[in-house]
């Protein structure tokens, strides 16, 4: 994955039998927050990519480790498995059944208010994203926020998406290989993020299942 720098997370499930979810499911978050000093020792030490990512969801999932960002982590799971058979099992299973990626490909400053700021259009992030689906080949994307889904290519090479009847506004179906990926698009989960709703359409379109 040339053009990829934050390498995503997957779940030492995601995929397998052992796997919550019976399908894979990639969510897509928006970006990285650092400091510039972190950025710069980032790019120092691991040149081309990093596991940045992975060091985000395994500090998510240590209890020991406190933070307000998590919460955001928390309201998208909880949402996702609210209205499924999956409602009481643990963080730590239900993210490692599934991986997780952030779209932009360089750190958005220190907070996300400077994401504003950057250009979702770049090249090089959207084959960033193709290079990720093309590895992890998921069934279901999950993606935060608008920024982000005003990104994802129409196409992700198998020819364009077709919208769905009951939400065609966020809700896409995707040829790809011999198959389809459905593409959902949500609130982003660190914003006015409507838990009850976003659950009856996880379970309303099936991927949660």
């Amino acid at each position: 994955m040339k053009n990829v720098f934050f390498r995503p997370w997957v779940g030492s499930e995601y995929g397998l039998d052992g796997s919550v979810f019976n399908h894979k499911i990639l969510v897509l978050g928006d970006s990285h927050y650092a400091e510039e000093s972190e950025i710069i020792n980032l790019v120092e030490v691991h040149g081309q990519s990093c596991d940045f990512t992975t060091g985000v969801i395994n500090d998510y999932l240590n209890p020991e480790i406190d933070g307000k960002w998590k919460s955001t982590f928390t309201k998208f799971m909880n949402s996702l498995v609210l209205n499924s058979v999956h409602s009481e099992r643990t963080p730590r299973e239900l993210w490692n059944s599934v991986a997780f990626y952030n779209y932009l490909q360089i750190p958005a400053g220190a907070t996300s208010r400077l994401t504003q700021h950057f250009d979702y259009s770049k090249e090089k992030d959207r084959n960033a994203l193709l290079e990720v689906i093309e590895e992890l080949n998921p069934d279901v994307i999950i993606s935060w926020g608008n920024n982000v889904w005003d990104a994802i290519p129409e196409d992700f090479g198998y020819g364009k998406y077709v919208a769905s009847e009951e939400f065609s506004d966020f809700f896409y179906k995707y040829p790809y290989k011999n198959r389809e990926i459905k593409l959902l698009g949500i609130t982003h989960p660190s914003t006015s993020y409507k838990s009850s709703y976003w659950a009856d359409v996880f379970s309303k379109v099936g991927v949660n299942s």
